[in-house]
C-alpha cells in the first residue's frame, strides 16, 4: 500500500446472546460472491455506516439481536485500530488493536459522527489525521468560497454500491448538483494532491451582491424562525443523526408498547367477555327458572283438571254397572215394557257402550296425566340444576370482577406510556422536519451562493486547477487498466472537462449500457487507487465495488453484453496480482477459477449444508 492509505481488515456485528457475524479483509483481492439475500451489499452499506454514514442501517430480520458493528483497519503507519459503533447509529468508540468485543484493559476515546474542523473529536477528522489530510480545504462553489474536506467527501470514490455503479453520470460525482464544485475539487486534490486554500473568493457586482443578500437576508430569517420553533421542542439539540437514533429509539420502545399492550388489551377483552358470559348465564338461569315456574303453576292447574276428569268418568262408569245390574222392567228413561224395547236398535241409553266409552277416555287421561307428571319432573330437575349452579357462577363473577381490578390499573398505565411515548415521538418527527425544512432553506441559499450567472463566475471552469498533463497522464492509466482487463475498443481514453466524464474511443462513457456503465466505473475507482498508489499521493486506500461484472447477468442491448467474451476472467486475474492494494468485490456470479482458490474469497451459498450460509447465520424457523 501507498504510505498515505488505510486498509480494511474486519467488520463484525455482535449482540448479547448472538452468535458473532463477521468477514475477515486481507491486502490485495477480496472477492464475496454468492446468492441475493445473503448480506453481500449489506456489508458494503455497514462498511459506509462505519466511515462516518449518518444513515442508520437498514432494518433486516437477520440483524436483529445484534447491538454493535466492529470495523477493524490498519493506519498508513501499520498501528490497528478498531471502531466500534451501536447498530441504531451515534458516536463511535475507537479502540488501539483489532477487537471484535469490549476490551477489558483498553480505555477507548469516543469520536462524534458529524465532521467538524475545529475539533478532532470526530471519526472524519481521525480519518483525515491519518492519510494527512486533515488540514485540507476544497473549493465550495463557482466563486472560489471554500470548505474544510471531510473524510465522507472520499466516501464515494472508495465505496460504490450497485445502483451506483451502473449510473449515467460522472464517477467523479455524486449526482447532486450542489456538490458538483467540491467534488471535482476532491478528485483534484486526489490526483494532484493540492488542495484549494490558496483560493480567494470572486468579487462580484454590487447590484447582483446587494439582491443575493436581501434574498439570503430572508432565508436567514426564515432559517432563524424554524430554528426558534425547534429549539422549543428539543432545546439546544442540533443533531439529526442524534434525533434520527432518538426516532429509531423511540419506534422501538412504541412497538414493545404497542406489543405490551395489545396483549394486556386482549387479556383485559378477554376477561371482560369471560365477566360478560358469567353474568348472561346467570341471567338466562334467572330467566328460566322464572319461566319454568309459570309453566309448573299452569300445569298445577291441568293436573287438577285430569284428577276432576278421572273422577267424573269414574262415577259415569259407576253408574252405568249398576244399571246393567237391575232386571228388565220398564225402561226409565221411556217407560216402556221390556217386550217394547228394542235393544238391536243402537239406543242412546246402551250402558255398556257408555262404560267402554267411559274406560277409554279413563285411560286417555291418565297417560296424559303421566306425561304431564314427568314433564314436571324434569322441569323441577331443570330448576334444581340452576339454582345449584348459580353459586359457582357467582364465584366467577366475582373472581373476574378481582382479575379486572387487577389488570385496569396496569393497562391504564401502560396507555399512558404508550400515549407518552407517541406524542415524544410526534415531537422529534415534528423536529426532523424542521430540520428539513432548514436543510431546505439552507440549500436554497447554497443555490444563491453558486450562482454562476455573473461574468467573471460564468467564465469559471469547471474543471479548473487540473492541467491537461495530469488528465492525460490519468486517462492513459484507465486505458492500459482497461486494455490489461480485456475491455474492447480502448485506443483513446480522454477525459471531457464539460462532462466531467471519460470518453473512452470517442464514445462517452455515460452513454453506454449499464454493464459497460458498470465495468467502466470500476475501471475509474481502481485507477484512482493505483494512481494515487503511484505518485505517492493520499487516498483512503481501499475500493469496495458491487456487481462491477453486470454486463454478464443484465446487458442492455447486443453491444453492451460482454458474456461471450473473457473480460471477466482479465478483470479477475489483473486484481489477484496485486496484494499492495486492496480492492474488495461483491458479486452473485461466480468469479474465475483463479480466484476460487484464494483464501480471501468467500461463497455466501444460502445453504446451511453448502460452504458459509451468509454473513450472519440462518434465522430459525418460527414454530407454527
Amino acid at each position: 500500500m501507498t504510505a498515505f492509505a488505510l486498509s480494511l481488515r474486519h467488520l463484525a456485528f455482535t449482540g448479547p446472546n448472538k452468535t458473532t457475524a463477521e468477514i475477515e479483509f486481507g491486502s490485495g483481492l477480496n472477492v464475496i460472491y454468492g446468492a441475493s439475500e445473503t448480506g453481500k451489499s449489506f456489508i458494503l452499506e455497514a462498511i459506509d455506516f462505519m466511515l462516518g454514514g449518518g444513515e442508520a442501517l437498514r432494518d433486516i430480520p437477520e440483524c436483529v439481536g445484534y447491538d454493535r458493528v466492529w470495523l477493524g483497519f490498519e493506519s498508513p503507519d501499520g498501528r490497528l485500530y478498531t471502531l466500534e459503533r451501536a447498530v441504531v447509529g451515534g458516536k463511535y468508540s475507537l479502540f488501539e488493536g483489532l477487537h471484535k468485543a469490549v476490551p477489558a484493559e483498553i480505555k477507548p476515546v469516543i469520536l462524534n459522527g458529524k465532521h467538524n474542523p475545529q475539533r478532532n473529536n470526530n471519526v472524519s477528522m481521525f480519518l483525515l489525521g491519518l492519510l494527512g489530510l486533515f488540514d485540507k480545504r476544497i473549493k465550495k462553489n463557482a466563486r472560489g468560497e471554500t470548505n474544510s474536506l471531510s473524510f465522507r467527501n472520499l466516501v464515494h470514490l472508495c465505496l460504490v454500491p450497485e445502483g451506483d455503479i451502473q449510473k449515467r453520470g460522472s464517477p467523479i460525482e455524486t449526482g447532486d448538483y450542489l456538490t458538483r464544485t467540491p467534488e471535482m475539487s476532491v478528485f483534484k486534490l486526489l490526483v494532484t494532491g493540492v488542495d484549494d486554500s490558496a483560493l480567494q473568493p470572486i468579487d462580484e457586482d454590487r447590484t447582483r451582491v446587494a439582491g443575493r443578500t436581501a434574498k439570503t437576508e430572508i432565508i436567514d430569517e426564515l432559517i432563524a424562525n424554524y430554528k426558534d420553533k425547534l429549539t422549543g421542542i428539543v432545546g439546544e439539540e442540533d443533531d439529526v443523526a442524534e434525533l434520527e437514533d432518538q426516532l429509531g429509539r423511540l419506534d422501538d420502545s412504541l412497538e414493545v408498547e404497542r406489543t405490551g399492550l395489545q396483549q394486556l388489551e386482549s387479556e383485559f377483552r378477554e376477561v371482560v367477555a369471560r365477566r360478560r358470559s358469567f353474568r348472561v348465564a346467570m341471567d338466562n338461569a334467572d330467566e328460566r327458572c322464572a319461566e319454568i315456574e309459570e309453566l309448573l303453576a299452569r300445569f298445577d292447574l291441568l293436573s287438577l283438571s285430569y284428577r276432576s276428569d278421572l273422577r267424573r268418568l269414574a262415577g259415569l262408569r259407576e253408574a252405568g254397572s249398576l244399571l246393567g245390574a237391575l232386571t228388565p222392567g220398564r225402561c226409565p228413561v221411556c217407560g216402556a215394557l221390556s217386550e217394547h224395547q228394542n235393544l238391536d236398535d243402537g239406543c242412546d241409553g246402551n250402558i255398556e257402550v257408555v262404560v267402554a266409552a267411559a274406560d277409554a277416555e279413563a285411560s286417555k287421561i291418565q297417560l296424559l296425566a303421566k306425561e304431564l307428571a314427568e314433564t314436571v319432573e324434569q322441569l323441577n330437575d331443570e330448576i334444581a340444576a340452576h339454582q345449584a349452579s348459580k353459586p359457582g357462577l357467582q364465584r366467577q363473577l366475582a373472581a373476574t370482577e378481582m382479575e379486572l381490578s387487577r389488570i385496569t390499573p396496569t393497562l391504564q398505565g401502560q396507555r399512558a406510556t404508550y400515549s407518552e411515548i407517541t406524542d415524544k415521538r410526534t415531537s422529534v418527527n415534528t423536529a426532523l422536519s424542521l430540520f428539513e425544512s432548514i436543510s431546505d432553506l439552507e440549500q436554497r441559499k447554497a443555490e444563491l451562493e453558486e450562482d454562476t450567472s455573473g461574468p467573471q463566475a460564468a467564465s469559471a471552469n469547471p474543471a479548473s486547477g487540473l492541467s491537461e498533463s495530469v488528465l492525460d497522464r490519468f486517462s492513459e492509466n484507465m486505458r492500459l487498466l482497461l486494455k490489461a482487463w480485456n475491455f474492447p475498443e480502448t485506443e483513446r481514453v480522454h477525459f471531457d472537462r464539460s462532462a466531467k466524464d471519460f470518453v473512452i474511443s470517442g464514445k462517452p462513457r455515460g452513454s453506454r449500457g449499464k454493464g459497460m456503465r458498470a465495468i467502466t466505473h470500476s475501471a475509474f475507482n481502481v485507477s484512482l487507487l493505483e494512481f494515487t498508489r503511484d505518485n505517492e499521493l493520499p487516498h483512503p486506500g481501499f475500493v469496495v465495488l458491487d456487481t462491477p461484472l453486470l454486463a454478464y447477468r443484465e446487458p442492455e442491448h447486443d453491444e453492451d453484453d460482454l458474456s461471450e467474451t473473457d473480460i471477466r476472467d482479465h478483470f479477475y486475474e489483473y486484481l489477484s496480482k496485486h496484494d499492495d492494494r486492496q480492492v474488495i468485490i461483491f458479486e452473485n456470479a461466480t468469479p474465475s477459477k483463479a480466484v476460487l482458490s484464494r483464501s480471501q474469497t468467500t461463497f455466501f451459498t444460502k445453504n446451511e449444508q453448502l460452504g458459509r450460509y451468509g454473513l450472519f447465520p440462518r434465522l430459525a424457523a418460527k414454530k407454527v
